[in-house]
């Protein structure tokens, strides 16, 4: 192998010049960065060190050509994504991290809400090849997105369960949100609480049932009878200020495990305007583990959707379909871990 040579700034080391001073074929180069199993260890090695001698970069415009792929991967993320409280934030990153240790990017998909609308969208991204593949994150019943994509062919994970077909064609990974509520409900009995109230929006015959009936279930197990009147179910969280303070005041409940952290930080705002002698030694417990538990006073106990791990399953699978390695769909579900923070452990 000649001596390899500084490069000046004007200039850029290209395959050919990578392939001269290994004394290789741009062949085995193009294979040492494609297919690195086709190349003997020792001239993979020699290669692998003039690269990083060089610094060669490769030019992923005419990579993307060659392999007829654009390492890129759709995610949609609704209008209200980066609010503060919705969990896509910490899962786009996640899912960013994920795709980068592979060789990907993420771009963002941020069509409005619909089923309608954001398969328009995927027509477009499928018409144009301007992706390899997509990741479905919030699925819910009666949801069409995930069949149009496998209809069509295109590559696709989603971040939740088909709900009213757990039988469904494509793959997914969702948390187990019925089992972290059961642990809340298991933390506030170990606390002394047997009057839980649940707050949330309504049964939807999906997710909402799922987190409701985890914590119903959960506090069953601890040993509480609870009573069917302590369910405030609301449209929006926003009306937690005008149904909360009478909820309270009916039914005296010593706990609420609020559905996510924006109806249990909603809750710790109402509670503050409520008289000290409803109000005091109330305990709150949101879902998700979003920056604002983290910035709310009291610290707010929450539930950790485990994001890193969701985002790495779902690259794996999604990285199979699109070089052709997975036969059969993953379904995974992931069980989520209670953070205790103050709002449950130290109000009283």
């Amino acid at each position: 192998m000649s001596r390899i040579r500084s490069k000046t700034p004007a200039q850029r080391p290209t395959l050919q010049s990578v392939a001269h001073e290994a004394g290789v074929s741009h062949q085995t180069v193009a294979n040492v960065l494609n297919s690195p199993e086709k190349v003997r260890p020792e001239t993979r090695t020699r290669v692998l060190k003039v690269i990083t001698a060089l610094d060669y970069r490769p030019d992923e415009t005419a990579r993307s050509l060659a392999r007829r792929s654009t390492r890129l991967v759709s995610l949609h993320l609704g209008p209200q994504w980066n609010d503060g409280v919705s969990m896509l934030a910490g899962f786009a990153r996640s899912l960013a991290q994920a795709g980068a240790s592979r060789g990907y990017r993420i771009v963002l998909d941020v069509a409005e809400a619909g089923d309608e609308v954001q398969i328009d969208s995927f027509q477009e991204l499928a018409a144009r090849r301007a992706v390899d593949g997509v990741v479905i994150p919030e699925t819910h019943v009666g949801d069409q997105r995930p069949r149009w994509l496998t209809e069509h062919g295109l590559p696709m994970v989603a971040f939740g369960r088909p709900w009213d077909d757990l039988d469904a064609a494509h793959s997914w990974v969702d948390v187990d949100g019925g089992q972290g509520m059961r642990q809340v409900a298991h933390h506030l009995r170990d606390h002394g609480h047997t009057r839980v109230a649940y707050v949330g929006p309504p049964r939807d015959g999906g997710m909402e049932d799922d987190r409701h009936d985890g914590l119903v279930a959960g506090l069953a197990e601890a040993g509480v009878a609870r009573d069917e009147g302590l369910d405030l179910f609301v449209t929006e969280r926003t009306n937690l200020f005008d149904q909360l303070p009478d909820f309270l005041r009916q039914y005296r409940p010593t706990a609420l495990a609020c559905r996510d952290d924006s109806y249990a930080f909603e809750s710790l705002q109402v509670l503050q305007t409520m008289d000290e002698d409803i109000a005091h030694g109330v305990a709150v417990t949101g879902f998700d583990d979003s920056p604002l538990a983290r910035m709310t006073r009291p610290a707010l106990t929450s539930v950790s959707q485990q994001t890193d791990r969701v985002a790495d399953l779902i690259f794996a699978s999604l990285v199979a379909q699109i070089e052709g390695r997975q036969d059969e769909r993953v379904t995974r579900l992931i069980v989520p871990q209670l953070v205790p923070r103050e709002s449950s452990t130290g109000r009283g």
